[in-house]
């Protein structure tokens, strides 16, 4: 009887194994000193882009900004290289085209901003510096057809600027600085030449209204969409993920809560046709059967049992604890959206009416400004101080939801994130979808945890690997946690990068160690 017990576990190990292949199949290796920044690695092309600014040693004001470019198979060349103006540091970046854009500032002063223009083929570099720009805090920076645009907060007031590269220009975008008035998503279409901004007003009696406008880069308005009310008064949206448009249809999705509190009560999808016409779609736990798969096994039906009680009593069904839309992941007809199910460990936590969604949020590799100090797995941002006055977040679980361009749910799962707790709030992990396999994939300490849901099933859930080398005559002597950030590239594949030491073999057979950033490309079948 043991023998066949013991068979049956093998077997079902390795069943489990077979489907959960993880491949570390290319990597590429900078030198640095655990002490330098870390590389910014962003998508160019087919390949990659990855660059930093580093200070000359012995000297803070004096700066160098680094960069190099990959192949698909990540094959380099040596990294180039040229010295910024002193004083001056990075603020934010974008490509358009064959042209890195950085934006800087001069020792944090936000009116003293300078611009570079780096051809990516021929590295000829060009500066702009800018005038008039107003002292904002900058929350977003990118580049459409030779114009920037910049968009912060003064005195708590949104304002976005466009600075033009030919005529040596900015102007000030009208109906944007207002009183109780924040921006909470910006999209770029640099196909169209336009760009989306999504804000959040409230009116005179405090109703918040949710208004969708586009503008063209010369800041022309083109169209202004009111979600000003929900079917139930009593509801507002809290936050929202626009996606880009197709067949002349956009759709916005989140959580909506009760007025003011906040309290959580489902998702709505907003579909927004050519016309700027909206149809609202709402979602409550009732429509989510699996919402709380992420639980063990007993606690699961303990809380659907109680789910049953209230939804027979035609209770008000309310979500405890914080839902936070990630992505929304559009495929032909369906839209694939992902949230992040949080606690905060503070009672005093905030609500998140105001906060602005950049890529950073969203999206962390295609974020366009620096990020905030402390943000953890971000480029040069050491670990939390060990703070007590520092809020931190237990993360539950990441929700799926898979909708028809209808607003139908095709279905729904969720994957339990172990009760992790990281000292700020932002996308947890990184999705992988073609349209029936999903993997998830999130950094735990040094290793990596692997989901899989295929057409809405489970089929194996946090898997861990550790971190491999390519190089089999190489070991790992130590890695950076700190350091470390993993994103979704394309289809099934992932990139991890960051900071080791690594010990291997000379020529001669002595042994010996190096220190490097590195990028790994990782596939997941």
């Amino acid at each position: 009887m043991k023998k066949i017990i013991l068979l049956y576990a093998f077997i079902a190990f390795t069943s489990v194994s077979s489907f959960s292949q993880i491949q570390f199949v290319h990597r590429v290796e900078q030198p640095v000193k655990q002490n330098e920044e870390n590389y910014i690695v962003m998508p160019y092309k087919t390949g990659l882009i990855a660059f930093r600014t580093q200070a000359d040693r012995g000297s803070f004001s004096n700066k160098k900004f680094q960069y190099f470019i990959t192949d698909q198979q990540l094959l380099s060349e040596e990294p180039a290289a040229f010295e910024l103006p002193e004083h001056y540091e990075m603020a934010g970046y974008d490509i358009e085209g064959d042209m890195l854009y950085l934006l800087l500032k001069k020792n944090n002063y936000n009116k003293d901003q300078m611009i570079f223009e780096i051809a990516l083929e021929g590295e000829a570099v060009n500066d702009y510096k800018i005038n008039s720009v107003l002292a904002a805090e900058l929350q977003e920076f990118f580049i459409i057809n030779q114009k920037a645009v910049l968009m912060g907060t003064m005195e708590n007031r949104p304002v976005i600027q466009i600075y033009d590269f030919s005529l040596d220009n900015v102007i000030t975008l009208q109906g944007i600085y207002a009183n109780d008035a924040k921006i909470i998503q910006m999209r770029k279409d640099h196909e169209l030449d336009v760009f989306d901004v999504v804000m959040s007003k409230r009116d005179f009696y405090k109703n918040k209204i949710i208004s969708i406008l586009t503008f063209d880069i010369d800041g022309n308005k083109l169209r202004e969409v009111k979600i000003d009310q929900l079917d139930d008064p009593k509801m507002e949206i809290v936050e929202g993920v626009l996606t880009a448009p197709s067949q002349y249809r956009q759709a916005m999705v989140g959580p909506y809560g009760l007025r003011r509190k906040e309290s959580f009560q489902g998702f709505y999808m907003s579909t927004i046709n050519e016309f700027g016409e909206y149809n609202n779609v709402y979602f409550s736990l009732e429509d989510l059967p699996n919402f709380y798969n992420y639980l063990p096994d007993r606690a699961r039906k303990r809380k659907v049992r109680s789910l049953e009680k209230s939804i027979q009593k035609d209770k008000k069904l309310t979500i405890p604890n914080v839902l936070a839309t990630r992505e929304a992941i559009a495929l032909g007809d369906y839209l694939l959206v992902y949230n992040d199910y949080l606690s905060p460990s503070s009672s005093r936590y905030s609500n998140r009416d105001g906060m602005y969604n950049s890529g950073y949020y969203h999206n962390s590799p295609l974020q366009r400004r620096m990020p905030p100090m402390y943000y953890g797995m971000w480029p040069g941002v050491g670990p939390m101080p060990a703070n007590t006055n520092y809020r931190q977040f237990r993360y539950l679980a990441a929700q799926f939801l898979l909708l028809d361009n209808k607003g139908n749910i095709i279905w729904d799962n969720s994957l339990s994130l172990q009760n992790s707790v990281l000292p700020h709030e932002s996308k947890f992990g990184e999705v992988s979808f073609d349209g029936s396999d999903l993997y998830y994939m999130y950094l735990d300490k040094t290793e990596l945890q692997l989901s899989h849901i295929k057409d809405g099933e489970v089929i194996f859930e946090n898997e861990s690997f550790p971190i491999e080398l390519i190089d089999a005559n190489e070991r790992i002597k130590d890695t950076d946690e700190s350091s470390l950030s993993l994103m979704w590239w394309y289809d099934n594949y992932f990139l991890l990068s960051g900071k080791q030491r690594v010990r291997y073999q000379t020529g001669s057979g002595k042994e010996e160690n190096k220190e490097v950033f590195f990028i790994t490309k990782i596939k997941v079948d």
